[in-house]
This record gives structure tokens, C-alpha cells and sequence, in this order.
């Protein structure tokens, strides 16, 4: 898919569906990013955040109630997203987090912030050359000293998780049309210029192993299609982190 193409299934995706599930199928992971950036905000202690690709929202609104005494921001492409975004901040009395409809691959209209975080945003730039583009946009976005935490899907995780789906006897699952994934030594060598990596980590591969192919493989045995709110999800998000065998990883990056 180009660049049109993808923004056209977003705003599709967000106009028939605004439910937990609009952005991601895989409700428990998006919880897995929740804790993870809460964590780092804890750590950090930045007075503006901004979720860049923020979708419906969601992520943001838990961690705008969890943090009252920071400002909130979120930008996304996609103005049907940014409708049901301001919905759901509405419907949660919200005081402390506004939504706008932004581009990353533009210029961001906001400055000196104290982070930023993309979740799964990154990917759906079909290129490596949109994608630098991005990044430059969100380190111009940034407070010297800034943090950008990249929640984003690599491929290196993403072909050692379907080996092992393999030797499960499992099909591989494919990238999706619209996503884009990252090369991890090429994105690194690319950041090393204006950011120093803090902190990297695979936050999905305990969940993938556990979720896409033991529960994956006892379905398939069952001749049952696997569902997201099964239990298996829920105990598999709770692992703690280790090993290289899902495709979602966390780096953790300061401006200079």
C-alpha cells in the first residue's frame, strides 16, 4: 500500500469500528504498551507528553487519569480517529489531554516537549525514507534532553517468532499490507546522531510465545480460531519480558 493508500484504511477502520479493538485486535498487548510507558513516565517524571499516532486514544486517556499533573497531547492523520479520540476523552471527563489532527510525516505542530511516544505508529510509513523522516520530525518535536520512547514492530523479532510458529506446526503470520517494519541496526545507526539509546527491550516476545503459539497450537489441536480475550491472553501479558520472539520492541531515547 502507498502512503494514500494507508491513511484510507485507517480512516475506514475508525469509521466502522470505535471499539477497544479499532487500532488493534490484540487488546492485551496495547495493555502491555499501557504499563510500559507508564513506567517510563514514572521514571522520567516529564511535565508534556504526546502520543504521536494516537489513534482512538485510549492509551493516552488511562495514562492522562493516571498522571493529572502532566499536559496530554495526542496527533493523529486520521480525523476519524481524532473524532472517536475526543469521544472517548470526553466520555471520561478528561481535563488534561487535547487531540489534533497532525501528520508525522509533517513538521509536528507542537515544541519543546518532554516526550513522545509512538505505538505501532511508525510502521504504517510505507518506507524506510518516510519513516527517517518521521523520526526527524519527532526529535525536532522535542525539548533538548527530551525523551522519545519507539513502541514499533522490528523484523528480526518478527521471523525468530514464526520459526518458532513453525516448529509448532503453525503457519507464519504475515506482515500486513499496510505496515512497514524496522530493521533494528539500521534504525539504531540512524537515531545514534541526534538521540542515545537509555533502553531497549522486547516487550512482546514472553506474550507472543505464550499467546501465538502454545495457545495458538492448543487451538488449532481443538479446531478452534484463537480469541484475544481468552484467558491465555490475559496470563501471557503478565510474563515478564525476555528473549527475542515477537516482533514489538520498546527503545527508550533521549534528545540531545
Amino acid at each position: 500500500m502507498d502512503f494514500d493508500q494507508v491513511k484510507a484504511y485507517w480512516e475506514q477502520r475508525a469509521g466502522s469500528d470505535s471499539s477497544a479493538q479499532s487500532t488493534t485486535m490484540d487488546f492485551y498487548l496495547r495493555d502491555i504498551e499501557y504499563r510500559v510507558v507508564s513506567g517510563l513516565i514514572k521514571i522520567y517524571l516529564p511535565k508534556s507528553v504526546m502520543d504521536v499516532g494516537c489513534g482512538d486514544a485510549r492509551t493516552t486517556v488511562r495514562l492522562s487519569a493516571e498522571h493529572p499533573e502532566i499536559a496530554f497531547s495526542g496527533g493523529d492523520y486520521s480525523a476519524s480517529m481524532v473524532k472517536n479520540a475526543r469521544g472517548n476523552i470526553s466520555a471520561m471527563g478528561i481535563e488534561n489531554l487535547d487531540v489534533m489532527e497532525c501528520d508525522v510525516f509533517q513538521a509536528l505542530p507542537v515544541h519543546d516537549l518532554g516526550m513522545i511516544y509512538t505505538t505501532r505508529c511508525l510502521i504504517n510509513l510505507p518506507g524506510w525514507e518516510m519513516q527517517q523522516a518521521a523520526l526527524n520530525n519527532i526529535c525536532n518535536a522535542l525539548a533538548p534532553g527530551g525523551f522519545y520512547v519507539m513502541i514499533e514492530n522490528f523484523v528480526e523479532g518478527h521471523e525468530n517468532f514464526n520459526a518458532v510458529r513453525r516448529d509448532f506446526g503453525l503457519p507464519e503470520i504475515p506482515v500486513r499490507e499496510h505496515n512497514f517494519f524496522f530493521e533494528r541496526e539500521k534504525l539504531i545507526d540512524f537515531v545514534s546522531d541526534r538521540f542515545d539509546v537509555l533502553e531497549e527491550v522486547n516487550i512482546s516476545s514472553s506474550y507472543y510465545l505464550a499467546s501465538r503459539a502454545i495457545y495458538s497450537r492448543i487451538c488449532q489441536d481443538k479446531g478452534e480460531e484463537p480469541d484475544y480475550f481468552d484467558s491465555h491472553h490475559q496470563y501471557a501479558s503478565q510474563l515478564p519480558f525476555c528473549g527475542e520472539y515477537g516482533p514489538v520492541r520498546m527503545i527508550c531515547m533521549r534528545r540531545r
